[in-house]
């Protein structure tokens, strides 16, 4: 049996599994969530520069509006097996308005052997690479909009796989570090790398949901009698285009629950020049390194770097990008405090002279969050940003050059 029937056959089993477990242990189903609401006040800029999802080319999520932000639902399901199952769902009001699933997975979770946890999971999932977005839901503690990296895998990351992991505990074996292995086989993600590449990265914490398309800004060069037409100017990023089964691999090191570090290579193997119902796969692929490191009881220090390269169609766009941020975090007993500066840029490699996909920016982002009850959140964010994206001269009077301030107050809830 080939890999890509191996992973396919695996992944289809899904809902089976559930189902079944279900059956045998619905006393056991844990509910959870969280949600907010916000007011928010942006710069005067151009009408351009509104949110991609409304067809604009501004590199924020958010618009100058007050509103409701994503909602979140968290379901887990226990047995008495070795099986368990999560699903995340949300309701938000973009890119499209309305209830979705983002991830959803069979666990499985043996005994350990000598020592050694293997564990695997099958579904609809994030890959693990994250150390940004560890709360819940796959949302951030730390601020309202995620990095550059992370606001880009909420968009376009996402698999349907399955993965497998053998981890070497620390303790049981008397060391200060532990140390695992991650592996995966995917498929559905085969037009990841479009949005990036038109867009440029951006900052925000819209999760694309199973499904859900994501529209940007119709530039000349795809539109009708562009020279790449047939690219709409939207995106469904969990497609399934070439029938090619993508890989990525991981290695999670942790140093006396101070010191962690989160390697993965990904690549979705796509073939540039498929194209189905209004989608071209993309050849996307790239490496990441996200690492954590406590330096006090209050004081934690984060840092991502991610680099890779993405091609479509016959070299019609081939492009570089890369992305970084580093991050400091303050607890204190109700009060954290966050300051994040991120830099990204995208290197356009390819001969389509109508298409320039030349971008680079960076940002500070600095927020302020209150635990004012038990369930309840106050928080202060603000975020500048600074762009370069020359396909916005692509239309008469827009400017590549955008200077962006956003500054929000939001109040958040779990239960």
């Amino acid at each position: 049996m080939s890999t890509a029937r191996f992973a396919h056959l695996c992944i289809s089993l899904i809902p089976a599994l559930f189902l079944c477990s279900a059956a045998t242990a619905s006393e056991q189903l844990s509910l959870q969530g969280r949600g907010e609401f916000y007011l928010n006040k942006q710069n005067d800029t151009a009408h351009y520069l509104a949110p991609w999802w409304q067809q604009g080319t501004g590199q924020f999520g958010s618009h100058t509006e007050a509103g409701v932000g994503p909602q979140y639902l968290v379901a887990h399901l226990e047995t008495d097996s070795d099986f368990s199952a999560t699903v995340h769902a949300q309701w938000h009001r973009a890119p499209e308005a309305g209830f979705g699933i983002t991830e959803a997975w069979i666990n499985w979770n043996p005994l350990p052997v000598s020592g050694y946890r293997v564990r695997g999971r099958a579904g609809i999932f994030y890959p693990a690479m994250s150390l940004e977005n560890t709360d819940l839901a796959w949302t951030s503690p730390y601020t309202n909009s995620f990095s550059a990296i992370n606001s880009w895998i909420a968009e376009e990351i996402k698999t349907r796989a399955v993965e497998l992991s053998v981890s070497r505990p620390g303790r049981f074996f008397k060391s200060e570090h532990s140390v695992q292995w991650v592996g995966a086989l995917f498929q559905g993600n085969d037009p990841a790398g479009s949005i990036l590449t038109w867009r440029g990265f951006a900052l925000h914490n819209l999760q694309t949901s199973i499904g859900e398309r994501v529209h940007f800004a119709n530039y000349p060069s795809i539109a009708a009698g562009g020279e790449i037409e047939l690219q709409p100017a939207w995106v469904e990023p969990n497609r399934e285009l070439d029938h090619k089964t993508g890989y990525y691999t991981g290695v999670h090191w942790l140093h006396k629950d101070q010191t962690e570090m989160r390697l993965y290579w990904y690549d979705n193997r796509g073939e540039p020049t498929t194209f189905k119902d209004g989608q071209y796969a993309w050849d996307t692929r790239f490496l990441s390194l996200a690492l954590q490191h406590q330096l006090t009881a209050e004081w934690r220090l984060l840092a991502q770097v991610l680099k890779g390269d993405t091609a479509m169609g016959e070299q019609v766009v081939v492009a570089d990008y890369q992305s970084s941020y580093l991050m400091l975090n303050y607890q204190w007993e109700q009060h954290s405090i966050s300051a994040r500066y991120d830099h990204f840029e995208v290197t356009d490699k390819d001969l389509t002279l109508t298409d320039d996909n030349n971008g680079k920016g960076h940002s500070w982002t600095f927020n302020w969050t209150y635990q004012w009850a038990a369930h309840l959140n106050l928080a202060l964010e603000h975020s500048s940003l600074q762009s370069f994206q020359p396909n916005r001269t692509q239309w008469d009077g827009w400017q590549a050059h955008a200077k962006q301030r956003s500054s929000s107050l939001i109040l958040g809830y779990r239960w």
